[in-house]
């Protein structure tokens, strides 16, 4: 599918990077792992046409794969799935909810991505859709939009990843690619993403994953 196939499906045709404000916000890329060669490797070897990425924050990791897309002529979209709300961790955290840099008691960082991916020019290859993971794989599945690739960084607690990989397995195409962010088999600051993918794997009888700092990576079989 093209981005206006996807702007169409998801959309109803109303481009949400159309006339853009004229106040836009200061860039601001604060991400981790958004640069890896995981996301590179895909975009450069299997040249998708439909990346999907669950958990976008403000979009670091979604411009990263954007922008190898340009500069190796992949006639691709990244499909952006995020509330843009945080996640439990920045509602439990002092320190990390004044990430979320609340307006009138609401997170605000869905302007602060459409800021950067407006600023660095990459809204050819990008389309945002503010749901949450479980609604907008049900979305993709009812509009018949399938993934060659998933990059998956949404919540961080063990029966939240468990729920995205079961979303989330049905839309990724059979030879696709799945790659899952804070997996480390030495524990790391997120175990519950590392049992969660590792169960699934098992269950899933797919080879792998493979990981490599602190991101792992399997595909589906055909």
């Amino acid at each position: 599918m093209t981005r206006q196939d996807l702007i169409a499906a998801l959309w109803h045709g109303r481009d949400p990077f159309a006339d853009p404000p004229s106040d836009l916000r200061a860039a601001d890329l604060q991400g981790w792992r958004s640069i890896h060669p995981y996301l590179e490797e895909a975009v450069i070897e299997i040249r998708p046409r439909v990346v999907i990425e669950i958990g976008t924050w403000k979009g670091a990791s979604t411009l990263f794969l954007a922008r190898t897309m340009a500069e190796h002529d992949v006639d691709g979209t990244v499909i952006a799935v995020d509330t843009w709300l945080g996640a439990v961790d920045h509602w439990s955290d002092a320190a990390l909810f004044a990430e979320l840099a609340t307006e009138h008691g609401y997170p605000s960082h869905y302007r602060t991505f459409l800021a950067n991916v407006v600023r660095k020019g990459m809204t050819d290859y990008i389309v945002p859709l503010p749901l949450d993971s479980v609604n907008a794989a049900e979305l993709l599945h009812l509009r018949g939009v399938t993934a060659d690739v998933i990059h998956l960084d949404a919540g961080h607690e063990e029966a939240s990843v468990a729920a995205d990989l079961r979303a989330w397995w049905p839309i990724l195409r059979p030879g696709g690619l799945l790659i899952a962010d804070d997996y480390d088999r030495l524990g790391g600051r997120f175990p519950g993403v590392t049992r969660a993918v590792d169960a699934f794997c098992a269950k899933a009888g797919v080879r792998g994953p493979w990981s490599l700092r602190g991101k792992c990576k399997f595909t589906k079989p055909n």
